[in-house]
């Protein structure tokens, strides 16, 4: 397990960002604008209210090569961490979703029986993934904000490990639907929606990993404090 590169809060931000497009939705689930010149990431999060190591733990747990590996620290901030993931939430929910959906119609101008299977598997992938994320929203960011504050409640997390899923890997099995099935598909618009499935698919994977390796540890922490 070896990442591309490990950035330390003493990296140019901007070569963070040029050299990782990915980048970009990290800064912005992080609420991170634009136009931070040569400041360097410490710097950057400073003047955004940012915790640092845990910009830097999302930031480098999205940059290893294979499997996730576990880059939880007790001193990572886990009110950052669910904040993120609710940003997430809403970009993938009132956004990418949306804009994804009507390419897909775009680019499948013609009713074929291949484009209402495709149409039909996307309306009923994004609902699936809705409840999931709708899950974490009125159970898990809860019960993290209850062991914050001291509170306690009748949840654990081990509960979310279990049921948790890859949300992406049904979104690889519509990208393997249209490659295969829809024949004649050529031109921009068919491309550009193959393309935001390819990214979307691995933007949810590294969501998966936020909760997975980071956010999980931190929260059986602080469980087995509670206790």
């Amino acid at each position: 397990m070896t990442a591309k590169k490990t950035y330390s809060g003493k990296d140019s931000m901007a070569a963070l960002v040029s050299e990782n497009i990915n980048m970009l939705f990290v800064l912005s689930r992080f609420g991170i604008p634009m136009g931070f010149g040569e400041s360097t990431i410490d710097e950057v999060c400073g003047q955004n209210g940012v915790d640092t190591p845990t910009f830097l733990a999302v930031v480098n747990l999205n940059l290893q090569d294979g499997p996730a590996k576990n880059l939880s620290d007790p001193s990572l901030k886990p009110e950052a961490i669910t904040e993120y993931l609710h940003n997430a939430h809403e970009y993938f929910l009132q956004y990418r979703f949306p804009i994804i959906k009507e390419r897909l119609k775009e680019a499948m101008n013609e009713k074929t029986d291949v484009s209402v299977v495709v149409l039909r598997f996307f309306d009923e992938y994004i609902a699936e993934v809705k409840k999931h994320m709708s899950y974490e929203e009125k159970n898990v960011f809860p019960h993290v904000r209850n062991l914050l504050q001291g509170k306690s409640d009748n949840y654990q997390i081990s509960v979310f490990s279990k049921r948790h899923d890859q949300i992406e890997s049904r979104l690889n099995e519509l990208r393997d639907i249209l490659i295969k099935y829809y024949k004649g598909a050529t031109g921009h618009a068919f491309n550009a929606v193959l393309f935001d499935i390819f990214t979307c698919a691995e933007d949810l994977r590294e969501h998966n990993e936020v909760e997975d390796a980071l956010l999980v540890p931190l929260i059986e922490q602080l469980e087995k404090q509670a206790r």
